[in-house]
């Protein structure tokens, strides 16, 4: 049987210097991190750098795992540990948009070892997923699986629902669908249920102006901006209605219109005009 260990060994590395990091967050939703790790690399990065505790030695090597929506444990990556500092005052995780300061921030270095297993190499964790950080050498991973893994097919317009959050992670070929799309989409505040009917037209695509709410929580939009005067709102976005192309600017506005006017969203909802 062939394990992680045995790969390690290949490479001229000692066991006994690595710890096994597999990562799987269960605020983030199945598979989102590993979108991230495909779609969004710094922010990526910069999530797994940070920890609540302080876990990992200067000078160890860490192989590092994600967690894929078909719940497969992918390798992703030996990275070395040079560093160790504290966050600053206001700093906001990458991912999970929450306060991490003080937290420990690790100077991780990706090496060229293992390069070519990146996203190919499947493991067989075990039972013991709470414990997401094991030393190599106590635990020799059996390795399930050597192969390309492939992104998760687009759902399609009438299934597609995602937190907004999620848009920048998106697999690459999902951004590419939301990109050649205008249309009539629709914003729902996770926590209050008040809805917002908005529309994306002339230069603008579905992912171009999604990417917007994504990026400032509010698009520029006065009634979301009401809305987050408290704090940044969680939104979860899907689609109404596409339109061709070509379809007039004028006549993607009429159909937002219309479901405004369906969905009482002036009256009840988070839209003001």
């Amino acid at each position: 049987m062939l394990t992680f260990n045995d790969l390690l060994a290949l490479e001229g590395i000692e066991s006994t210097g690595v710890r096994l990091v597999r990562h799987q967050d269960s605020r983030l939703g199945r598979g989102r991190l590993y979108e991230a790790w495909l779609n969004d690399r710094d922010a990526f990065e910069s999530y797994q750098s940070v920890q609540s505790k302080d876990r990992f030695p200067i000078g160890d090597f860490l192989a590092e795992f994600v967690v894929t929506e078909a719940q497969k444990t992918v390798f992703v990556g030996i990275y070395r540990v040079d560093g160790v500092g504290r966050c600053p005052s206001g700093s906001t995780d990458a991912l999970l948009k929450h306060d991490i300061s003080g937290h420990f921030r690790y100077d991780l270095t990706l090496l060229d070892h293992l390069a070519d297993y990146r996203d190919r190499v499947v493991i067989d964790w075990g039972a013991g997923t709470r414990s997401w950080v094991q030393r190599a050498a106590n635990q020799p991973k059996p390795v399930i699986e050597i192969a390309e893994q492939y992104e998760p097919r687009f759902p399609g317009f009438r299934e597609f629902v995602r937190p907004v959050d999620d848009i920048p992670t998106l697999p690459n070929g999902w951004q590419q669908v939301l990109r050649s799309v205008k249309g009539v989409y629709l914003l729902v505040d996770l926590d209050s249920g008040r809805q917002y009917v908005g529309s994306a037209k002339g230069a603008d695509s579905l992912f171009g102006r999604w990417m917007e709410y994504a990026t400032d929580g509010h698009g520029g939009n006065i009634g979301l901006k009401r809305a987050a005067s408290g704090g940044r709102r969680r939104y979860q976005v899907s689609v109404l209605e596409v339109v061709d192309e070509n379809t007039p600017d004028a006549t993607i506005e009429q159909i937002e219109s219309y479901w405004k006017y369906k969905l009482r969203s002036r009256t009840f909802g988070l839209n003001v005009n």
